[in-house]
């Protein structure tokens, strides 16, 4: 054999060897916000707030909440650039889509909403607080939430919240 094919063989062969033995550790990666956001349906609207920590006080830059398509483009988004007013932290406050909250800005207006699609609803204090929510129809033509898929493109129809499942008579006799 000559010296070149030899020395081709020895390096084809030492990176078969190498390639085979580096670790196969996977490493974390960040989901990107700090805290789940919540989302309910208040009189058929989708409606936003974020248990927040102690100290998310509102923030003297501002605060804000972005409703977007999964992978896709903003459809409301207000701002509150003063931080005058606090960002909603229980359900009691929330703040319904389309509406707004007492000192927010309009900077996106709003898009209706569509049935199955994958949406992200960002709320950013100190913090970024998100949901994950797509708006579904039941039985009575009913709007009601539900989660996402894991690969994010699609919709189940697994009730996101408590509240949105069925009744055991619902289920039986779709009434």
């Amino acid at each position: 054999m000559s010296r070149c094919c030899l020395i081709r063989l020895i390096l084809s062969a030492s990176f078969v060897v190498v390639g085979f033995n580096f670790p196969t550790q996977s490493f974390a990666m960040s989901k990107g916000y700090d805290g789940d956001a919540q989302v309910v349906l208040k009189d058929g609207v989708p409606c936003f707030f974020a248990i927040l920590d102690a100290d998310d006080k509102p923030s003297r830059f501002g605060q804000t909440l972005v409703v977007s398509i999964n992978r896709g483009a903003v459809v409301w988004h207000i701002d509150e650039d003063r931080g005058l007013a606090a960002m909603p932290g229980d359900e009691s406050l929330c703040v319904k889509y389309g509406l707004g909250w007492s000192s927010g800005k309009v900077l996106v207006e709003p898009v209706p909403l569509k049935y199955g699609v994958p949406y992200l609803a960002d709320i950013v204090t100190k913090r970024r607080y998100r949901a994950e929510f797509c708006l579904a129809k039941n039985v009575r033509n009913e709007p009601f939430l539900t989660k996402w898929a894991s690969d994010g493109d699609h919709c189940l129809d697994e009730p996101l919240n408590e509240a949105d499942k069925p009744s055991l008579w619902q289920r039986l006799f779709g009434k």
